[in-house]
């Protein structure tokens, strides 16, 4: 018996395609793939900082994504890396003193310049492919 196939095809393109350019997903190809995925909230007081530290242990320095809201309840997601967005008086810091991965843990500092505390939503994925 053969193990099943996963295949979303693009849009316009057959899922009976031969041509693995056809496929956004087609789990016969090597591709990057989501290794773990997750979400959380983080308070940091008014004018302050906040660590976060996510394990994800998959043994090799992993690509993340990050996306936040960073005005609670704004329903406005922005991806990381940014810098200061306008409009916004808190975001993810660039040092790479404190946000980065490394082969175990995705880590990551929320920066509020606002006078009062906050609650940042957050949700992450970190990927990479069976060659690592």
């Amino acid at each position: 018996m053969s193990n099943p196939v996963v295949k979303i095809a693009l849009e316009g393109k057959s899922t009976n395609s031969t041509d693995p350019k056809d496929y956004s997903l087609h789990s016969d190809y090597n591709s990057i793939k989501i290794f773990k995925k997750g979400s959380g909230s983080q308070s940091v007081s008014g004018s302050s900082t906040a660590d976060v530290s996510i394990t994800h242990s998959v043994g090799f320095y992993p690509m993340c994504l990050l996306y936040v809201e960073l005005t609670p309840g704004s329903n406005k997601w922005y991806a990381k890396p940014f810098n200061s967005i306008s409009g916004e008086d808190s975001y993810i810091s660039d040092s790479t003193d404190y946000t980065n991965s490394n082969t175990s843990i995705l880590k990551f500092r929320i920066v509020n310049t606002n006078s009062s505390s906050r609650t940042i939503d957050y949700y992450y994925f970190v990927l990479g492919h069976n060659g690592k």
